[in-house]
């Protein structure tokens, strides 16, 4: 899955919760999820609520000389 520029999602195996940052904007989900893959679609999940649509290719911005 492509994620956008800067879009962040970490599981944390001790608390089992998930942060997400996306758009600038941090965001906790608090578990338990029960294992990585779980808390990762989670936050994908999240992130799809808002707007990232993960089938689209990021093209790095360039700039016209």
């Amino acid at each position: 899955m492509n994620y956008e520029h800067g879009m962040t999602v970490f599981y944390d195996p001790v608390t089992k919760n998930v942060i997400v940052v996306f758009r600038g904007k941090t965001t906790i989900l608090e578990g338990p999820f029960q294992d990585l893959r779980t808390g990762v679609t989670a936050g994908e999940k999240l992130c799809e609520e808002l707007g990232w649509r993960s089938g689209i290719e990021e093209t790095p911005d360039k700039s016209i000389d």
